[in-house]
């Protein structure tokens, strides 16, 4: 199994929490997940988001969901050695489909000075 956190936030103020696991399961390789306020309290109400392993390339893998529930599917896709995109697929109260796409980088090592103090952490992972 591996777990994993996402925290979205904007102008310094955190807007939602999501935790994930991937696990290895009878059904196959499942993406778990829940997003939460900044407060702890659960946007899906009691439901988590199971997604199962639809299919890969050696740069994306796909997971859809097989129920009724959100996101409806969730695409990964390596862009470079340091840069990923996360795609969301969600399907409004109307029926339209919602995508959300999230770009990351990794960071580069900040500079010694910036190393130490009580507000400037680094984890080198």
């Amino acid at each position: 199994m591996m777990l994993g956190t996402l925290q979205v936030t904007e102008n310094d103020k955190t807007l939602v929490l999501e935790l994930f696991t991937l696990a290895e399961t009878q059904a196959g390789v499942e993406l778990r997940l829940r997003h939460f306020t900044p407060s702890l309290t659960p946007w899906e109400g009691s439901e988590t988001a199971i997604l199962r392993f639809a299919s890969s390339d050696p740069k994306s893998q796909v997971f859809e969901n097989p129920g009724a529930g959100d996101p409806q599917r969730a695409t990964f896709q390596k862009l470079d050695a340091d840069t990923y995109v996360s795609r969301s697929e969600v399907v409004a109260e109307n029926g339209e489909r919602q995508v959300t796409e999230i770009m990351f980088r990794r960071q580069k090592e900040p500079p010694p000075s910036k190393r130490h103090g009580s507000a400037n952490h680094y984890f080198p992972w």
